[in-house]
């Protein structure tokens, strides 16, 4: 079967107490955490599609992106095969800025999302939960402020 091609970004949301957000995803009865995000709409670019996602997902305008990352992935999500080409962007969060985070809403249900949760550096590193990127640890040990 051949593969659904998709690209997307991907927002690497940090605190100023340096915890970064990820959100639980399920699949056929398989968990997994990662960096909030989707898809790219139409002819955006990928710090479009940031930008968008970090307003749809987080609440958040005007994020301030850094481009950290690209990288292609192959996984299955619904019975389907992916090939997804994912930017990564770092979205530092200020003293008294908050992403409002509904983990629970209709829209974050049907991508599949149960849970979010805000990780230390420390509590990524040690856990045996899967993240993805399965490298994401080891990628932000250089973003610590």
């Amino acid at each position: 079967m051949a593969s659904v091609f998709r690209q997307a970004a991907r927002l690497v949301v940090v605190r100023p107490d340096n915890r970064v957000l990820l959100f639980q995803y399920e699949d056929d009865g398989r968990t997994w955490w990662a960096a909030p995000g989707g898809g790219l709409e139409g002819d955006e670019t990928f710090e479009e599609a940031a930008a968008r996602e970090a307003l749809e997902e987080l609440s958040v305008t005007d994020a301030a992106l850094t481009p950290l990352w690209c990288q292609t992935v192959e996984f299955r999500f619904r019975g389907e095969s992916i090939r997804q080409v994912e930017h990564f962007f770092l979205m530092r969060l200020s003293c008294g800025e908050t992403a409002i985070v509904d983990s629970a809403g209709d829209a974050h249900r049907r991508e599949g999302i149960v849970a979010s949760r805000w990780w230390s550096l420390e509590e990524i590193a040690a856990t045996s939960e899967r993240i993805f990127p399965e490298d994401f640890g080891e990628r932000l040990r250089g973003l610590e402020s």
